[in-house]
C-alpha cells in the first residue's frame, strides 16, 4: 500500500539466547491487500499495529513538535517484551508506519514568521489525513483491530472516518476519548484540536464522550458548543474513576454501531506529552480505564497519541514504556483474549 513503510524486526528486536521476544512472534504482511489481511485474520491474527510519526497537526494547533518520535520508541520497547504464557504476540500483525517524513520535514522547515505559517501547516495536516485514511479503511474492512501509535490527535479524524467507511457504518461510529482536552474546536482548517469536531460534523462520529477533561484547559465557547450537542458528552477529571467510566459507557452504548477508544497521554499526570499535565490519571488508573472500557465496549480500534519526546534518553524510554504498557492492557482486555 502507498505511504506505508513495513516493519523490519531485524532493526528493532534485540535477540537473547533462551528468550523469545514479542517482535519475533509478530506476523508480517509486506503486501497488505484486503485478501492478504483477511487470510492472516483467518489464521489467528486479531490486531494490527501501525505508527504515525508526525507532529504536524500539533504544530498547526500552536503546539510543539516531539510526537513524531513516539512510534519508534514504542515499537522498540513493545517488540522487545517477552513472549510468554501471559501473552505471546502471535495474534498481532505489525504493519509498520505511515510514511510522513517528507511532510514532517516540510512542516519544520516553515518559517513561523510567515503570515501563512499556520495555513500551510493545516494544509500539510490534510495531506496526513489523506495518507492515513485509506490504510484505516482497509484495516476496518479486513476485520482486524488497529492499534495506532504516535503523532498528534489530528489523526483521530482520518482514523474515525476510515473505520466508519470500512465498517460500512452509515451513521458513523462512537468514540470514547480519555483526554484533558476535548479537541472539539471549530472547523477552521485541520489540526490536532479539531479531529473530533471534523469527524462529528461530517457524519463519521455518531456519539462522542470525553473522559478526564481538565476544567481550565477547555474554552467556554467549546464547552457550550458541546453542551448544545445531545450526542456529545463529557466528564471532568476526578480521582475516583469508576463513576466516570460508568457514565461514559452508558452514554456510548446508545451508539448504533461500533465504538473506538482514544487515549491522549496528556490525560495522565507527569507523562511527557504535547500538553503536559500535573493533574490527571495515574498510570495505574489509565491501565484500569483501558481494561474496563475495552471489556465493556469491545472497541474496534485503539489510538494512543500525543506522547512528546524532547530528551532522547529519559523521555524516550518513558514514552516507549508507557505506550507499550497501555497497548498491552488493551490487547489483553479485548473480548476473546
Amino acid at each position: 500500500m502507498e505511504y506505508l513503510t513495513p516493519f523490519n524486526s531485524n532493526e528493532v528486536v534485540k535477540h537473547r539466547k533462551g528468550e523469545v521476544k514479542l517482535g519475533e512472534r509478530f506476523r508480517l504482511c509486506e503486501r497488505p491487500t484486503l485478501e492478504n489481511l483477511k487470510r492472516h485474520k483467518k489464521r489467528g491474527a486479531k490486531f494490527a499495529l501501525i505508527g504515525i510519526p508526525e507532529s504536524i497537526g500539533i504544530l498547526a494547533n500552536q503546539g510543539e513538535a516531539g510526537a513524531e518520535y513516539a512510534w519508534d520508541q514504542f515499537i522498540l520497547q513493545f517488540a522487545n517484551l517477552q513472549s510468554n504464557r501471559f501473552f505471546d504476540g502471535s495474534n498481532i500483525i505489525c504493519l509498520g508506519q505511515v510514511e510522513t517524513k517528507d511532510l514532517q520535514k516540510r512542516a519544520v522547515s516553515l518559517n513561523p514568521r510567515d503570515d501563512r505559517y499556520y495555513t500551510k501547516l493545516k494544509s500539510l495536516c490534510q495531506e496526513v489525513d489523506q495518507r492515513v485514511l485509506p490504510i484505516m479503511e482497509l484495516l476496518a474492512r479486513s476485520g482486524l483491530i488497529p492499534i495506532v501509535i504516535g503523532g498528534g490527535h489530528n489523526n483521530a479524524f482520518p482514523i474515525i472516518k476510515g473505520m466508519s467507511m470500512g465498517l460500512g457504518s452509515t451513521q458513523g461510529i462512537g468514540c470514547i476519548n480519555c483526554d484533558a482536552h476535548a479537541d472539539f474546536r471549530p472547523l477552521e482548517g485541520r489540526h490536532s484540536g479539531n479531529g473530533f469536531s471534523y469527524a462529528f460534523y461530517q457524519g463519521y462520529l455518531q456519539r462522542y464522550f470525553v473522559l478526564g477533561l481538565n476544567e481550565n484547559a477547555n474554552s467556554e465557547t467549546m464547552l457550550k458548543n458541546m453542551d448544545m450537542e445531545p450526542r456529545v458528552g463529557y466528564a471532568f477529571y476526578q480521582s475516583e474513576i469508576e463513576p466516570n467510566v460508568s457514565e461514559a459507557v452508558k452514554f456510548i452504548q446508545a451508539t448504533n454501531g461500533p465504538v473506538g477508544l482514544e487515549v491522549d497521554l496528556d490525560a495522565l499526570s507527569f507523562i511527557p506529552a504535547s500538553a503536559y499535565s500535573v493533574k490527571g490519571f495515574t498510570m495505574d488508573q489509565a491501565s484500569v480505564l483501558i481494561k474496563s472500557l475495552s471489556k465493556k465496549t469491545n472497541p474496534v480500534y485503539l489510538h494512543l497519541t500525543e506522547g512528546q519526546i524532547k530528551n532522547e534518553t529519559r523521555e524516550a524510554k518513558i514514552i516507549g514504556k508507557v505506550l507499550s504498557a497501555l497497548a498491552l492492557d488493551f490487547i489483553k482486555s479485548c473480548p476473546d483474549q
